[in-house]
């Protein structure tokens, strides 16, 4: 009797000081979140009880002092019930709907309270059963009991139906809490038989430990084990040890024989564990048969990324992977793109939000910040409150799969629930952590075989403007040769027409068919002298534009308006037009960083794009619209925090939506006219400010309205 006695006493201590220290534990663990405060009101409230319980059973008092700390503990017992609702629809995100519930819980427990140190609760304690002291109830204390049971009633069936709503973690969450409940209220409530009575000694007090280690455990941490693997260890573990610990025992009783019982259980200590590892492993088995299907079938799938060289289509298999084979709602992946520091999304399967499609997050963004500091896969639940608000996606998140490459994030996948409503385990974030080792292998070499081919294609590009550069000046120099030789041969036309008319003027003037004769063939010396002039101003232009000076091959601060000069004048003699509708607004000192030279080219190339888009609207235009139409280019410089930005606008054709994406592929061109070159124009632009300069450029459009193209450069480099 004293042993069992003893052993009240001890589990009722225990079940006082772990409520107290998990309690403090998990509120410690996210002070701002409602469901840890409210448990750890709950905890400190099962403390007390259970304390003041502990000292009433140790029989360690006198009466008088018994029952005194025997209704100081029903304080704490009054507000378990209340406390545990609260955590029930904190933990539920129900604040606003049971708000009136939570209200009248409030005002019952306020009632109880003046009633607890007065006899009409606890009238007196007596010795019951094999306990010196234990409470006679009075009238009050029954309208407790209803109350205490019907409120941990009400809050169960709350988290039963809400089992059946939910999915993943937070269902395997739920589900804890609901068994853990069970277990504890089921222990707590073998207490009350005695109290009216009933010989039923409370012999369900220790399993309140349980339950308060099972509902921190739930709290504090977002890996959870699957709950049936739980169950599953703690029976086989009940089983084995009830077995190991339960023979020698019977044999001591039996027997007699302390040298026989010690030989058991020493064999039994040592075959225990082994027994229980192997039927542990077995009973998982089938229980997680399908998790450790799926999981096989990702390991495979993970060593054949690495074949496939395309991101593309990389990204759409390792989406489809994870979709197909853990069934779940979605997967998306987000990977990095250098060139514009962002990561766009670049697959997606099972959401059907069109918003999330055109989805991108740069390189400041809270999320990305936050991931860099966290390498490893982790539940969405882990982040704070405030990076997951910042995400802002159509998507319920559950785990989020980082990709590094040493320091720097190449990609991360977002995986919604699975599709069966189960939770994910720690052992999918281990099968997780080596597809994410893997996925990143397969990205490095996707971008090494696209960067690689990039590469050629800049060369071959390089070379084609090269060989072009160097045509174009043998070119010119041949044509100044037969413009030398056209000069003299009009010149010396023009010289004996003049010399023969001055010599037989009345010949000539006497016939006047004649004398039109020689007007007209003068006339056409003379056009035949303007026209070389002409053509060698053109050649002289482009081979001014074309020259280099040394100087301006490196970087430093150049003036626009200078560049903007030269630009225009080449555009009149390329398309033979005595004005470009030019509004230019730039002041004569400002200048921007770069390498003049190229720069020359970008603002050449988008003036030409830009007047040609208003020669092609003036041309689809109808006959009404089209000479009412006025084709207006505008070139300005605004300066904003470290960057110089240039903006070009035009009032032309604009660009049609399904061509926008191309507009920077080289050799790609929507221009119809002999003077639009091959497309490589915005290819170039393109590459010498992001590449040589380190800058941005942009562009927005609508067909038949206007394009405009803008463009930062930083101000020093």
């Amino acid at each position: 009797m004293k042993l069992i006695h003893l052993f009240y006493i001890t589990s009722s201590l225990i079940t006082a000081i772990s409520s107290f220290l998990l309690g403090i534990f998990v509120y410690l663990r996210d002070k701002n979140n409602p469901t840890n405060k409210n448990w750890l009101l709950m905890s400190m409230s099962i403390s007390v009880w259970t304390l003041g319980y502990c000292a009433m059973i140790s029989g360690s008092f006198d009466q008088t002092t018994t029952l005194f700390l025997d209704r100081i503990s029903h304080i704490g017992a009054i507000f378990i019930p209340l406390f545990y609702l609260k955590f029930v629809i904190s933990l539920l995100r129900k604040t606003k709907e049971y708000f009136r519930i939570n209200r009248l819980s409030t005002i019952v427990c306020v009632l109880f309270l003046p009633t607890v140190f007065t006899k009409y609760f606890i009238a007196d304690v007596v010795a019951k059963y094999y306990f010196k002291y234990y409470p006679i109830p009075g009238v009050f204390y029954t309208f407790f009991s209803i109350y205490f049971f019907t409120v941990i009633a009400y809050a169960q069936c709350l988290l039963f139906f809400a089992i059946k709503r939910t999915t993943g973690f937070q269902k395997n969450q739920i589900v804890y809490v609901f068994i853990a409940a069970i277990l504890g209220f089921f222990g707590g409530a073998t207490t009350f038989p005695l109290v009216y009575g009933l010989k039923i000694p409370p012999f369900g007090g220790s399993l309140v430990f349980i339950y308060t280690l099972l509902i921190a455990y739930a709290i504090a941490k977002y890996r959870l084990m699957d709950i049936r693997v739980a169950f599953t260890r703690a029976g086989i573990f009940l089983v084995v040890y009830t077995v190991v610990l339960g023979i020698p025992f019977i044999v001591l009783r039996r027997t007699g024989s302390g040298i026989i019982a010690t030989s058991l259980a020493v064999i039994f200590a040592t075959a225990g564990p082994i027994i229980y590892r192997f039927l542990q492993r077995k009973a998982e088995a089938i229980v997680l048969a399908r998790q450790r299907n799926y999981q096989r079938i990702l390991l495979q799938a993970a060593t054949t990324m690495v074949t496939e060289h395309n991101l593309l289509k990389l990204s759409r298999l390792i989406v489809y992977i994870l979709k197909r084979t853990i069934d779940l709602k979605f997967t998306a992946i987000f990977v990095k793109d250098t060139r514009s520091k962002t990561y766009p999304l670049m697959a997606i399967r099972g959401a059907a939000n069109a918003e999330i499609r055109n989805s991108s997050l740069n390189e400041e963004h809270p999320f990305i910040s936050y991931l860099k500091k966290n390498h490893e896969p982790f539940f969405s639940e882990e982040m704070p409150l405030e990076i997951k608000n910042s995400l802002n996606l159509p998507l319920e998140i559950r785990i989020v799969l980082p990709a590094f490459a040493g320091d720097e994030l190449l990609a991360f996948v977002f995986l919604g629930d699975k599709i069966s409503g189960e939770s994910y385990t720690p052992e999918d974030i281990d099968v997780f952590k080596i597809l994410s080792r893997q996925a990143t292998l397969a990205i490095q070499n996707c971008v090494f075989f696209e960067e690689s081919k990039d590469s050629q294609e800049r060369m071959f590009a390089a070379e084609k403007l090269a060989s072009i550069g160097g045509m174009a000046d043998g070119l010119a120099h041949q044509i100044k040769n037969r413009l030398n030789q056209f000069s003299l041969a009009g010149g010396e036309l023009k010289l004996e027409i003049e010399d023969f008319i001055s010599k037989h003027d009345k010949l000539i003037n006497s016939d006047p068919e004649l004398d039109k004769t020689f007007k007209y063939l003068k006339e056409i010396s003379v056009s035949l002298i303007d026209n070389v002039k002409r053509t060698d101003g053109v050649i002289k232009g482009i081979l001014d534009f074309a020259k280099v000076e040394k100087k301006e091959n490196f970087f430093a601060p150049f003036s626009l308006k200078e560049v903007v000069n030269l630009s225009t004048n080449l555009l009149l003699i390329k398309h033979e037009t005595a004005s470009i509708p030019l509004s230019i607004k730039i002041k004569d000192d400002d200048h921007v960083f770069g390498v003049k030279s190229q720069m020359t080219e970008v603002i050449y190339n988008l003036l030409d794009n830009a007047y040609e888009a208003t020669k092609e609207k003036k041309m689809l235009l109808k006959d009404k619209e089209s000479q009412e139409f006025i084709p207006m280019i505008e070139l300005s410089l605004t300066e904003t925090s470290g960057y110089n930005e240039i903006r070009i606008s035009d009032n032309g054709v604009g660009i049609k939506d399904e061509d926008k994406h191309k507009i920077f592929a080289p050799f790609f061109t929507t221009k119809t006219s002999y003077k639009s070159g091959s497309g490589i124009g915005v290819y170039v632009v393109k590459r010498i400010v992001e590449e040589n300069h380190k800058g941005k450029i942009k562009f927005t459009s609508t067909y038949m309205k206007g394009t405009e193209f803008i463009i930062q450069l930083p101000k020093n480099l």
